[in-house]
């Protein structure tokens, strides 16, 4: 299902009357001319926000079987979320290209202002059902507009961003960080809000241009060691979603998505890792900062150093950098 580039005739009533008027509309033409009113909710630009207004008059047994396929799908997945169960919508959409549905309700439903609980929940499951479920992210871009509008207005983020977070890759965080060099304050605040796990995020009071860039420059260097954690807003008011694997830092090794380190380790880094383990986090950060930094410099004397006892490594460590946050 494409972008719409035009209003249909029946969103193009409720942006000029509004919803009740709509609703109004809708239900005087099935009366004088049911034939027509047919045609105006099955054009093909219509969108999901005048869909759901009208749910309660398309949805009667006398209408529903001259809907088009696409609106009968939308309906289909409205009942499928109102089963409150995965399990249960599964087998209510079993029938249907879910994937391409849950995208049309988002991509048109995106700039709405409708603050009706059931429409913010109905597109929150959307969200949540297609990056979870069907490992679909080609609308976060769109999940991101949906998180910043709403905020805007002030009505409620947590289970969006949870779902825009479940997308379990870090690069995700650039995504957000670009939206610290929007002109609109409100934007900036939020992503400072849901960055501020990032410790240049947390500690700084940089302008917004050198935070970003701070933010790329993290984001560059602990790619490979950042983890997903799943924390969320639902279970914490300062969550972080991502962390750096320190240790994993500490012996330069990409870690997967959950945390693990890829690649498999010799005796002697593990026996490294375990003795790191155990060190305070203090020490943790100083020495994955300078392994890193060495690592970066100079492969040879990286490889000469990380053999060397990890007393001798922390004494090398903190006389070069002084103890620098990671």
């Amino acid at each position: 299902m494409s972008e719409l580039t035009s209003l249909s005739a029946l969103d193009k009533i409720r942006a000029d009357r509004g919803n009740s008027s709509l609703s109004y509309y809708f239900r005087n033409l099935l009366i004088r001319n049911t034939a027509k009113a047919i045609k105006l909710i099955n054009e093909d630009n219509l969108s999901f926000p005048a869909l759901f207004i009208l749910l309660p008059q398309i949805s009667k047994p006398s209408l529903s079987r001259y809907l088009n396929s696409r609106n009968k799908e939308a309906i289909e997945v409205i009942k499928g979320i109102r089963s409150k169960s995965f399990s249960g919508f599964s087998e209510i959409t079993k029938n249907i290209d879910v994937r391409e549905m849950l995208k049309w309700i988002l991509q048109t439903g995106k700039d709405d202002d409708i603050s009706r609980g059931e429409y913010i929940d109905i597109l929150d499951s959307c969200a949540i059902i297609l990056v979870r479920e069907y490992k679909d992210y080609s609308m976060l871009p769109v999940i991101k507009e949906i998180i910043y509008n709403r905020y805007k207005q002030g009505l409620f983020i947590h289970d969006l961003v949870w779902a825009f977070f479940e997308c379990r890759d870090p690069n995700c965080i650039l995504m957000l960080a670009e939206s610290l060099n929007s002109e609109d304050e409100k934007e900036v605040e939020l992503t400072k809000e849901l960055l501020k796990f990032i410790p240049v995020v947390k500690s700084s009071n940089l302008p917004k241009e050198l935070l970003y860039r701070s933010v790329c420059y993290w984001l560059k260097d602990n790619l490979p060691f950042l983890y997903y954690t799943g924390e969320s807003f639902q279970q914490m008011p300062d969550p972080s979603p991502f962390e750096v694997s320190l240790g994993a830092k500490y012996l330069f090794k990409k870690v997967s998505l959950d945390g693990n380190i890829e690649s498999a380790l010799s005796e002697n880094e593990k026996r490294q890792l375990n003795i790191f383990n155990t060190l305070d986090k203090n020490s943790q950060i100083l020495l994955s900062n300078y392994s890193f930094i060495l690592h970066n410099q100079n492969i040879y004397w990286w490889n000469s150093w990380i053999r060397y006892p990890v007393s001798e490594q922390l004494r090398i460590s903190a006389a070069k950098l002084g103890g620098t946050i990671c």
